[in-house]
């Protein structure tokens, strides 16, 4: 039982129900009825005949050239009855289902690609975005830590050549041993733990890294912890040649990480042919279906001219067939090109065979038949 106490529906509220009911009726003329009937269209399959036009065009769809498949089709299998007509005319909707069912696929197929190429920019514009130029980047290195693998590899390679500039401008700053930090915690190896005890060495050098110039508390820092002034030249030039050598493992990291990432996306470009899920499957199950749908409407309009042929194109479909004239020798021709191509027997059978009892058949010879293909070869 509900706590929550039932609306009392008196005079009041039911008048202001159906003053607010008349606010919400939808469009009330005609130009705004048939400007948004066609809201809820989603595939056109179901549409009603008087709306296949109106839904044609809400799908970007051409109703002319539907009236011309349909004009093709009515050429190609030449004047007939009413239900030859109406058969041919399903042909023709079947034929323009199926062009719909593959032009979703062919959108199914670009909206993936799109996804994998707003990707692809998306990576270009942050790599863009870390690449710094060395001769205007500033001293401060600090900024905002990205989380794609490519561009962090990008953003450390940025950062250790504007590091060797300023190292060889014999500048050295707080920052230059949180980037190594970052690389020691990420990197395995003694080269990132030494770079870092080297910045940090020539930065006490410097005076602590806070601005001060004393000269003679340089030179006491060189004697005591770095064996002098030719000491402090050998860590120097030892500090520069680890720096060349992590950059230069940083770019090929960078290089393989770069390749990877376009491997990738040819891989995923690759797979935009074939979309997975749901949709995919149901658009796969209907092709399939319109497909065995028009092989046989093809077959019945087929056999309908077979037959349309051997009357000489006129008589009824109920009544017996007469004896063929001499003249209708071409049309019995034809009839006869039909019957092999639509896979019926024109023959007829003696009274001697029909009242013959069934020969069974081999499991080869019934699959032959239910496939209207010839029967196979015996092999000797």
């Amino acid at each position: 039982m509900s706590l929550r106490k039932s609306t009392c529906l008196t005079s009041q509220r039911l008048d202001a129900a159906r003053r607010n009911s008349q606010r919400s009726t939808g469009p009330r003329s005609e130009a705004g009825k048939e400007r948004m009937k066609m809201n809820a269209v989603k595939h056109g399959c179901d549409a009603a005949p008087e709306n296949e036009a109106a839904v044609m065009r809400a799908l970007g769809e051409d109703p002319e050239r539907y009236a011309a498949l349909q004009r093709e089709l009515a050429t190609t299998y030449g004047p007939g009855d009413a239900l030859l007509n109406q058969q041919v005319a399903d042909l023709g909707k079947l034929y323009w289902r199926r062009n719909r069912i593959e032009r979703m696929e062919t959108g199914l197929m670009r909206r993936a690609l799109l996804a994998v190429e707003e990707r692809q920019r998306t990576r270009h514009r942050r790599l863009a975005a870390v690449t710094f130029d060395v001769s205007k980047t500033p001293t401060d290195l600090s900024m905002g830590e990205p989380t794609e693998r490519c561009v962090q590899l990008r953003l450390l390679l940025s950062r250790l050549e504007v590091m060797r500039a300023q190292v060889g401008a014999r500048v050295f700053t707080l920052g230059q041993p949180e980037v190594i930090k970052t690389r020691q915690q990420e990197a395995i190896g003694w080269r990132p733990a030494r770079l870092r005890f080297l910045l940090y060495a020539f930065l006490q050098r410097a005076g602590g890294g806070i601005g001060r110039n004393d000269e003679q508390k340089m030179r006491d820092y060189e004697n005591q912890c770095m064996g002098g002034e030719a000491g402090a030249r050998t860590l120097y030039q030892e500090l520069v040649r680890l720096l060349e050598e992590e950059i230069a493992k940083v770019e090929a990291e960078f290089g393989e990480e770069l390749k990877a990432q376009e491997e990738m996306d040819a891989i995923e470009r690759d797979a935009c042919l074939a979309p997975a899920g749901e949709t995919w499957e149901m658009l796969l199950r209907q092709e399939a279906a319109l497909d065995r749908s028009i092989d046989r409407k093809v077959r019945i309009i087929l056999a309908m001219r077979q037959e349309h042929a051997r009357r000489g194109g006129g008589g009824s479909r109920t009544a017996p067939p007469e004896a063929s004239p001499p003249d209708n020798e071409s049309n019995d021709r034809e009839a006869e090109e039909l019957s092999k191509v639509v896979g019926l027997d024109a023959g007829t059978e003696s009274p001697e065979e029909e009242n013959a009892p069934e020969t069974p058949k081999s499991p080869e010879q019934s699959e032959n038949v239910i496939e209207n293909k010839a029967p196979r070869a015996v092999q000797e």
